[in-house]
Formats: C-alpha cells, sequence, structure tokens
C-alpha cells in the first residue's frame, strides 16, 4: 500500500528525489563528452573538420582532410600536476567565516597533450587546453611532428 506525503514535507521528500535522480544521471553521463571541432591550417588556411572526444584522462581527435582524404586521429593524454612528496595532498584553507560567500573560481581547465597521426604519414605534435564548463570547450595547437620551435600549422578549436 503506498504511503502518501502532504503538504511541506512532501515537496521536500519530491525536491530532493528530484535532486538525486538529477545527480545520478550527471554522474553517469559526464563521463565522456563529444563535440565537433576544426583543425585549421594557420595562417587563415583550409580547416580540416574534427570530432573532440574528452574524458578526464584523455582527448581522442579523429578528423578527415577534405583536400587529401587522409585521415587524421590520435590521443592527447591529460598532463597531470606532480603530486607532493609522501603523496600526500595540501590543507584546505579553512572556510570563510559564516555568511561570507567565497569568490568564484571560474572554470576547471585541463591540460591535454599528444600526437595525431594521418595515414598519408603527417604527424602532428599537439596541446590542447579544455575548460570544463557548462558547455566543454577548448583550443590549442598543433606543430608538425619534430619540430618544437616556431609558428604552429595548425589551430585546434572545439565548442
Amino acid at each position: 500500500m503506498p504511503v502518501e506525503v502532504s503538504g511541506h514535507r512532501g515537496r521536500v521528500v519530491a525536491w530532493r528525489s528530484a535532486a538525486l535522480a538529477l545527480g545520478v544521471a550527471l554522474l553517469a553521463g559526464g563521463c565522456t563528452v563529444t563535440r565537433p571541432g576544426t583543425l585549421e591550417r594557420l595562417p587563415a588556411g583550409a580547416a580540416i573538420p574534427v570530432t573532440v572526444t574528452v574524458t578526464e584522462d584523455a582527448a581522442t581527435i579523429r578528423g578527415v582532410d577534405p583536400a587529401t582524404g587522409e585521415r587524421l586521429e590520435g590521443v592527447l593524454a591529460a598532463e597531470r600536476p606532480p603530486r607532493p612528496p609522501g603523496g600526500l595532498a595540501p590543507i584546505p584553507p579553512a572556510a570563510p567565516p559564516v555568511g561570507v560567500a567565497p569568490a568564484a573560481t571560474g572554470p576547471v581547465v585541463i591540460f591535454f597533450s599528444g600526437h595525431l597521426e594521418g595515414d598519408h604519414g603527417t604527424r602532428l605534435t599537439c596541446t590542447l587546453e579544455v575548460e570544463r564548463r557548462l558547455r566543454l570547450r577548448g583550443s590549442g595547437v598543433c606543430r608538425l611532428a619534430g619540430e618544437a620551435k616556431g609558428p604552429p600549422e595548425f589551430r585546434l578549436t572545439f565548442r
């Protein structure tokens, strides 16, 4: 026999249930994000449409150059800051006094680096900066592998 809860308590229970369901959906669905993007040749060259799939640990990039038909694909690994000695995290600062809200800190930024390989022999070294917001977005650059200096060959973006 179902129990019906009415009044203020019923609204609180319904709100908590909805919040729990939303939280579970966000945690379950927030593991991988895929966005369309471009790999644009610099300066002001042709753009290669790409698909960027981002997780906490890696960004996978796939695209086909419409001019040559070359397929480009690669995985960029997340660059994690070094852990402090002993593997212990620093102690967080004390909470602000009651009634004082902490300042907004902005989006979480994750840095990725790695290589894109083409099936016609192109090899690019790429770095990517991803901002984790309500809608994930990122930008970076790619150079021909082995050319660490000089201007980048491509700009990589997705929104």
